[in-house]
């Protein structure tokens, strides 16, 4: 069984051993492809941030750069977040500016809401989340985009079910609908901050169609309906093989 938990690539191997670290750690990336275009949808893999100050207000915020798993396509994020000292040290004193690359946020701000939905664990102290940030390239992202920038109302971890996953291998339109039918409940807009946060919901469609920026269609590639077996002679379906097996064949192809 294969699917995709808070972000997280996920096998269940019906021998019930687990899957060799290494063997994920090769694979993830392509296997995680092959799911997405199968049932046509998008995901987007995190790969730094920016603090600065937005809009004509020149709000503090966080800037979060993600990249689409299928397209390639570069987007963003923009949360809420304090750059200033909150009381005085030996390196600065209250109401200064902290260091490039640091933040405060509190336990109502966008963000955290955002980092507890992630699953991840929460550093020690709040004015800390800088020392984890990396963290949140393990967890593949989903949500509505509209000008290269994520709505961060929909902004939150993929999450596809074994079941999801199956019908669409195996040619249903299920498990695309069910997942269509989450994106289309995450499209509210209504920003009240500059820069915006919001709770989380909702998936984002394939970026590699024609209306990628809007979020209005979802593709659905032909081809892409099993793993290939094709230098197994005869070809073993893949319920008949055994862990090893399948994994052997998935890794040569």
């Amino acid at each position: 069984m294969v699917s995709i938990e808070l972000g997280q690539l996920v096998i269940q191997p019906a021998s019930g051993k687990p899957v060799p670290p290494e063997w994920i750690s090769t694979n993830r990336a392509r296997l995680c492809r092959e799911v997405l275009m199968s049932v046509g949808l998008d995901a987007f893999e995190y790969v730094g941030y920016s603090t600065g100050h937005y809009g004509k207000t020149r709000s503090a915020g966080i800037t979060l750069q993600f990249v689409s798993i299928l397209s390639g396509q570069s987007v963003y994020a923009v949360f809420n977040a304090d750059l200033t000292r909150q009381r005085n040290t030996a390196t600065g004193n209250a109401g200064a500016l902290l260091p490039k690359g640091q933040f405060r946020i509190g336990k109502r701000s966008h963000f955290y809401k955002f980092w507890l939905s992630a699953g991840l664990q929460m550093p020690d102290r709040l004015q800390r989340f800088y020392k984890c940030m990396g963290k949140l390239s393990t967890v593949l992202m989903a949500g509505a985009v509209s000008n290269d920038r994520f709505d961060v109302q929909t902004l939150q971890p993929m999450t596809l079910s074994a079941d999801e996953i199956r019908r669409a291998f195996s040619g249903h339109k299920e498990g695309t609908t069910k997942a269509q039918g989450r994106h289309k409940e995450g499209t509210k807009s209504g920003h009240k901050e500059i820069p915006t946060g919001h709770e989380t919901r909702g998936l984002q469609p394939n970026q590699t169609t024609g209306d990628a920026n809007y979020g209005n269609k979802v593709i659905r590639e032909e081809g892409y309906k099993a793993f290939p077996y094709t230098h197994i002679d005869p070809p073993k379906p893949p319920q008949e093989q055994s862990v090893d097996e399948w994994l052997d064949a998935y890794s040569s192809t």
